[in-house]
């Protein structure tokens, strides 16, 4: 049970890493701000990437807690069901792992979205838990946990396509290339499908004066001003950065759990190995001192 928490821990670390810049322009192009080229070059202005990585530290400082949840209620709900190694059980097993991480997931997104969408002058603090306790201060618990709702409409389907996808494609074939093929294509199914819902929650949870009153409005006056076309708004930088992301998570957990398994199996030769030489220096004792056996 702790390898899950364990490997899901560095995974989590791995692909927010490898994809929180193009998460950044995401966000910005979600909230209309231009689109995806003018935004590239708005967070790459000065010719450095410390725009792009604005706001790593709610999801990096999370992730720990996050994808302990997501993969460690996910292991353990599979083993608990009765047949472990069956699609829909990964399924399953996947779905209730969403809803539960939805609740560590919504306020450590809000944070980063707001740091991710401020501008200069803006009062939030750039730090993850200075902007947490800002957010707290100015909005309380309620401000804090706005868009947990959409986060679990958009979490539980998507884990359930990410996980059930991911068995799919890697059965019978556990090599680093697959592995990793098959960690950014899951990814990208399940942003693809849910991708609607995510620019509903990102335009909500950007929201710092309450333009919106929940998650209905905001799609409704999202409609209104922008049109359907906004809901498919940085559907590619989303694609793209779900496959480097996930692909970077997934082989990281493969990753953790061989050398895992590796340490531990030294662990038991070198037992057997100490094992053996007492017996050897036992009997030999005996010997020498005429014991009977």
């Amino acid at each position: 049970m702790a390898l899950d928490f364990i490997a899901g821990c560095i995974g989590g670390c791995a692909g927010i890493i490898a994809g929180h810049p193009l998460d950044t322009l995401k966000v910005h192009v979600q909230s209309g701000r231009g689109s995806a080229w003018e935004c590239s070059k708005s967070l790459l202005k000065g010719g450095t990437l410390t725009t792009a990585y604005r706001g790593v530290g709610a999801p990096l400082g999370g992730i720990a807690v996050i994808n302990a949840l997501v993969f460690g209620a996910y292991g353990n709900t599979r083993r608990a069901l009765p047949n472990p190694d069956s699609i829909k059980t990964h399924a399953t097993a996947g779905f209730t792992a969403g809803i539960l991480q939805s609740f560590a997931c919504a306020p450590v997104e809000l944070v980063k979205t707001r740091q991710q969408l401020a501008k200069i002058g803006d009062p939030i603090p750039q730090s993850a838990w200075s902007g947490a306790r800002y957010i707290l201060r100015t909005g309380g618990v309620k401000g804090l946990f706005r868009g947990l709702g959409i986060t679990m409409a958009r979490d539980g389907p998507a884990f359930t396509i990410y996980f059930a996808s991911y068995e799919a494609m890697t059965r019978g074939d556990q090599s680093v290339m697959k592995v990793f093929m098959a960690g950014g294509l899951a990814g990208m199914l399940s942003w693809v499908v849910l991708y609607p819902i995510d620019v509903v929650k990102s335009r909500l949870q950007g929201d710092a004066v309450c333009k919106y009153k929940g998650s209905w409005d905001c799609f409704m006056q999202s409609i209104r001003t922008d049109g359907w076309k906004c809901m498919g708004r940085g559907l590619g930088a989303v694609a793209l950065r779900a496959f480097i992301s996930n692909g970077a998570c997934f082989t990281a957990v493969a990753w953790t759990e061989r050398a895992w398994q590796y340490c531990n199996s030294n662990s038991a030769v070198h037992s057997l190995v100490q094992a053996a030489g007492i017996g050897e220096a036992v009997c030999h004792d005996k010997q020498e001192h005429h014991y009977d056996i």
